[in-house]
Order: structure tokens, then sequence, then C-alpha cells
């Protein structure tokens, strides 16, 4: 009978065991036993493996001796106390297996207490968490460059942080590749464990640089848009992707273990890539770990977007506060000698003797003004899209010989020989001919501003089958190699240069761009580098062919008549100086300087002309306007806007006023001379 239960017992017990391995596997645990009073101590079999110890191993003698010398008395603390108390335990902690590698384990148990209540039995279970660790790092690493990367605004300080963030938290070498604006990748950080390799690698980098048909890689992870992931990089893949040996050998002595190349993109555009490589660490990458680096990825590409708009936010604050100074140095500029002019005739004893000199002084300072405020109006305009070309076809000859005429001045002053080379034949296009002298005036100002006294300035025009071709090169300071890309940007200029008569606000190339764009040509840029000249080449689309060009007007001979004006501004040196200049060229003029006193004067002396202010103290002048129309001999009088403002809304209101015309200030005197 004895026997039999024995059998019966000894059944359930391997079932007991059978079941507990079961689920023991289940759970990746492993079930241990320690016998507190004698030295009986038993691990099922899943602990030999946890450990890295080979199956039915003997057990260790002294298991403090496998756990990381860091966690040895944190995990003796742990497991003491409830020997102790007859409590439960629970202890996260790492063993170092026989190859080195470190592994976290995760000790569950109870210590048994006998009757009397003194220790008797502790019993528990281990569970390998490397995988937990590696998640728990993985995400307090995110967390942690999240908020770092948040907190930067500095676009090269974002890009050696997010190397660093990656390091070692995540990976043993991270870089980040940037596209530059000719589309080739430029390596902007690199970080590894080690720093004193970090040099090696740029070097490698400078030395190798990934072509964009090398398999795998940076380059195939920019083109196709897709993160890439290699767990375990082999000899043989480096020695079928790399083909100079010696850089081979240096990537095989770097001991490449695991990659994962992530792209950078924002708002639908390709800015680079990260790459994240382990090396020492003998990490080996998972999809898991894919999913990170494809996350902090996305989070980098804000950052660097943010970096970039900041970077130009303050690039643009520069920008404008160099604008503004330069605007005030070239208003001061033709400013200065009108204002001396002036008060040199005030307190001159013979001001006549001095007049002739002051004027054309004050003519030719004035039109510098006016160039500089109409440049500033062009610009707001091509900005705005409002500019409107006043399209004919025409020969481009001609509109080149009216931009050298108005260049001949300065270049005769800075005494440069100028060469100019036309056809014989026509060269039409379609366009608007005041808009193309502003173009190639422009360019031949600053040829004669950027070139030394004396040097040589020369203008081509060359006519092919589809488009016509201008080019003014001189042989003055050039343009250095990194600022060709950027001569036609807003407030480019070249550098500054002794002795050369360079001033301008930066805008002038921008709107020339602009203005041959809207003659569907294009305009380049050439320079050998400072000292070696440079090259401005226009190209515009050739005129269908015509039979006959229009001929140009003639002015005519006939005497101008004299008119009776009136000009209302409630600028009273304004009106008096136009008044008198009106009475030179032969007019009857009357002052107003408020609407009121404008409607009395224009009852009184019924004129042929009204020259009427906008801004006026008492009413505008469209209200102004308005009420002329409805008096007696409003509806024949010839009506002008003359005002500051000139954007299309303001000529679209002059109109519906009962304007007949809009002139901007200040008004060109051969417009006065014909009214």
């Amino acid at each position: 009978m004895l026997d039999v239960v024995r059998r019966i017992l000894g059944r359930d017990r391997r079932g007991l065991e059978k079941r507990l391995q079961l689920a023991l596997a289940a759970g990746k645990m492993a079930a241990w036993e320690w016998d507190l009073r004698s030295p009986r101590r038993w691990w099922s079999p899943e602990m030999f493996p946890l450990h890295g110890l080979p199956p039915a191993s003997e057990l260790p003698a002294d298991y403090y001796a496998l756990v990381h010398p860091d966690d040895r008395q944190r995990f003796r603390e742990a497991m003491h106390g409830p020997v102790r108390t007859c409590g439960e335990h629970s202890v996260q902690y790492r063993v170092v297996w026989a190859n080195g590698s470190v592994h976290w384990l995760e000790g569950t148990g109870t210590t048994v207490c006998d009757d009397e209540g003194q220790p008797e039995l502790m019993t528990g279970v281990c569970l390998n968490i490397d995988a937990r660790k590696e998640e728990e790092a993985n995400l307090q690493f995110l967390a942690e460059a999240s908020a770092e990367l948040a907190a930067l605004t500095d676009y090269p300080a974002t890009m050696q942080r997010i190397a660093r963030l990656a390091v070692p938290h995540f990976a043993d070498w991270c870089a980040v590749d940037m596209l530059d604006d000719q589309g080739k990748l430029q390596r902007v950080a690199v970080a590894h464990v080690d720093e004193a390799k970090v040099s090696q690698v740029q070097e490698l980098f400078d030395r190798f640089p990934p072509g964009p048909d090398a398999p795998g890689g940076t380059w195939t992870v920019v083109q196709s848009g897709h993160a890439e992931l290699v767990p375990v990089i082999t000899p043989a893949m480096l020695e079928a992707g790399v083909g100079d040996p010696e850089y081979l050998q240096a990537l095989l002595a770097l001991g490449l273990h695991s990659y994962i190349g992530v792209p950078l993109r924002a708002q639908g555009t390709m800015l680079g890539a990260i790459s994240f490589i382990t090396s020492e660490s003998r990490r080996v990458f998972t999809e898991r770990d894919l999913l990170h680096a494809i996350d902090l990825a996305a989070r980098a590409s804000v950052a660097i977007t943010n970096a970039r708009l900041l970077d130009a936010l303050r690039s643009a604050d520069a920008q404008k506060d160099l604008f503004l100074a330069t605007l005030g140095h070239e208003l001061r500029n033709p400013l200065a000698p009108i204002v001396n002019s002036v008060e040199m005739l005030a307190r001159a004893r013979d001001p006549q003797r001095l007049l002739p000199r002051a004027v054309h002084v004050m003519q030719r300072q004035a039109r510098h003004l006016v160039r500089l405020v109409d440049d500033l109006l062009d610009l707001a305009r091509i900005n705005s899209g409002k500019i409107e070309l006043r399209r004919e076809v025409l020969d481009l000859r001609d509109v080149l010989r009216a931009a050298v005429e108005s260049c001949q001045p300065l270049i005769d002053r800075r005494r440069h020989v100028l060469s100019i080379e036309l056809p014989g034949e026509p060269a039409r296009v379609d366009g608007d001919p005041v808009r193309l002298a502003q173009v190639f005036a422009n360019l031949l100002n600053n040829a004669a501003k950027y070139t030394h006294e004396g040097g040589r300035i020369e203008l081509r025009l060359r006519v092919a089958d589809a488009a016509i071709e201008v080019s003014v090169s001189d042989d003055g300071v050039g343009i250095p190699p990194e600022l060709l890309p950027q001569m036609f940007d807003l407030f480019t200029q070249a550098g500054t240069a002794p002795h050369l008569e360079q001033h301008g606000l930066g805008i002038g190339l921008f709107l020339v761009k602009g203005l041959v764009q809207m003659h569907e040509g294009h305009i380049q840029a050439q320079s050998g580098g400072p000292g070696q000249g440079s090259s401005f080449v226009v190209s515009l689309p050739r005129a269908a062919a015509v039979e006959s060009m229009p001929a140009p007007a003639t002015p005519s001979e006939e005497p101008r008549a004299s008119r009776r004006v009136l000009v209302v501004d409630d600028n009273v040196d304004a009106a008096d100086t136009l008044s008198q200049l009106l009475e030179v060229l032969g007019h009857t003029p009357t002052t107003a300087n408020d609407g009121a006193s404008a409607l009395a004067r224009f009852d009184a002396a019924q004129p042929e002309v009204v020259l009427l202010d906008i801004g006026l103290p008492d009413m505008d002048g469209y209200e102004v306007a308005r009420s002329i129309r409805q008096r007696v001999g409003g509806d024949s009088v010839r009506l002008v806007a003359l005002t500051g403002w000139g954007q299309a809304e303001d000529k679209r209101r002059a109109v519906e006023a009962g304007f007949d015309e809009h002139w901007t200030k200040p008004v060109d005197v051969g417009r006065l001379g014909g009214i």
C-alpha cells in the first residue's frame, strides 16, 4: 500500500514540475529556491541561460560574483531585508556573463518562516528585462531629445546636439548629413562614444564622400525618402558596397555592427538624413529601434525647420537694419549738396554768380533722390505683383542707346572706356522700352560704380534664332564665388573696395531680375572672383517677325500754348515753387493751400488745368475734384491728381473721383511744359 501512495505522489510531483516548467516558459521566467538552513540550492533549467551559463551547469558558489559590481550592494540589501522580516522582495539588477556582456534581470520572491518565525526558505523567479530596459532608455532618450530640441534655436548647434543626444543612449555613432543648395550632401555633425574618433570619421567622410550611386547608406535614404535598417553589418556587405581598398579597410577597422538611416524632411522637402551606428556596444538594432529613430528624425526635422526659420528671421532683421542704415546714408548723400547749395545761395553776397553751379548740383542730386524713391516704389510693386508693363515690339538697340545715354555722365566722370557692340540688323523684342532701359541702365551703372577709374566696360548685343542676349562686362572688383548665387537677392551688395563709387540700397539687381523675368527672360552673373571683373548676361525672347517697326515719335516744334493753371497743395513751399516753375514755362498759375480756397480760386480764375494734391487739411483731393466737376466749367477743365501716392488703388480712386490723370511727385518738367 505504501508503494502505491509513493508512486501516486511521484506522478503528481512530476506533473506539477511539468506544469511549472510550462508556466515559466510561457512567462520567459526561471524559478529558484534557497534553503536558508542548509547549503541546498535549486535552479530551474531556465535560470542557467539567464546568466549566460551552459544548461545543467554547476550552480555558482557565490551568486553575488555574477552581479554587476555597481549593483551588488543594492542587490544584497534587497535580498537580506526580506530574510530578516520573512517578507517579499523585488529587485532589478544587472548580471555580467562570461563573455563580458551585461544583461538586466528582475528578481521577485518571498521568504518562508517556520512556526517560530525563523527564516526557513527563500523562493522566487527571475525574468530577463533587457528589452524593457532598452525600451525605457529609448523613451527616456526621446523625451530628453524632444525637450532639448524644442529649446534649440541655433541651426549649427541644433545639428550637433541632434548627433550628441543619440550617443551613447541609442547608438555608438551618430552623423547628420544635410543637402546643400547644389543638392550635395554635407556632413554637418558627427558624434561618437569615443571623442577621439570623431575627427577620424570626419576625415574619412571628407576623403571618401558618399556618391549618389552607392548601394545603401545615406544617399539611398535621401533619394528614396525611406528609412533603412541593417541589423548586422557583415564584412561581405562592406566589400560589396565599397570599391576603394583603403576606405574599406578603414571601415572594417571601425567595427561597424548595426545601422539605421532615417530621412530628415519638412513640409515635403528632403533636408538630409541621420545615421545611427553601433560598434563597440555590439547592439543589434531592431524594428522597434527603427520606429524610435523615425520618431527622433521627425522631431529633429521640426527643430531644424524652426532653427532655419529663426536664422532667416535674424538674417532678415539684420538685412532690414542694414537697409535702413543704407537708406539713411543714401538719402543724406544727395540731400547734403542740395542743402549746402541752398544755404550758399542764401548767404552769398553775389548769389547770381553762384547760381548756375548751384542749380546744376541741385538738379543732379534731385534726380538721384527721385531714382532712389522710384527704386523703392518698384520694389514694392514687384513684390506685390502690381507692376505693369507697357509692351510693344521694339528694337533693343534703341533701348541700349537710351540706357547708355542715361549712364554716360557717370561713365565719363569715372573716366571709363565704354565699348559698345551692336548688330547691324534690328534686335526686336516684345517689351516695355522704359523698363528695359531701366534694366540695362542699372547694369551699366553698377559696372561704372564697381570699376576703378579708367576701367573698361563692354556692352554687347547678340541675336540668336530664338533669343537676344545682352552682356554688360567690366574689369572691376569682381564678385567672390560664395556671393555669386546671392547677387540677385534683396539687399545683397558686392564687397567693398577703396576708391570705388559704391552706393545704393542693394535692391537694384533684385529689380533687374524681376523685370527681366516679367519679360519671360533670365539673367545670370559671372565672375572669376575678386579683382577679376564681372559680367551680367540678360537673355530675352526674340519677338515674332513684323513687317515694319513703328517710327519713333518726334517732338513737335510748335510753340507750347500758355495755360491758366490752379495749383492746390497744403505744402506752401511745394505749391509756390511749382507755381514759379509753371510761370517760367509760360503758364499763368494760381495757388491754393486747402480745399475750400481751391474751390473759391476755381470759381474766380476759371483755370484750364488743375494740379490737385490729395492730402488736404479740410477735405481730401477726391472730394475737391468731385465738387469741381459739378461747378460751372468743371466738366471741361483738365483735372490732374498730383500726389505722393502712386499705387494702383490710388489711381483707381482718382479716376472714380473724376480726375483725368494721376501724376506722382515730383512731377517731370516735360509734363508741365506740355499741359
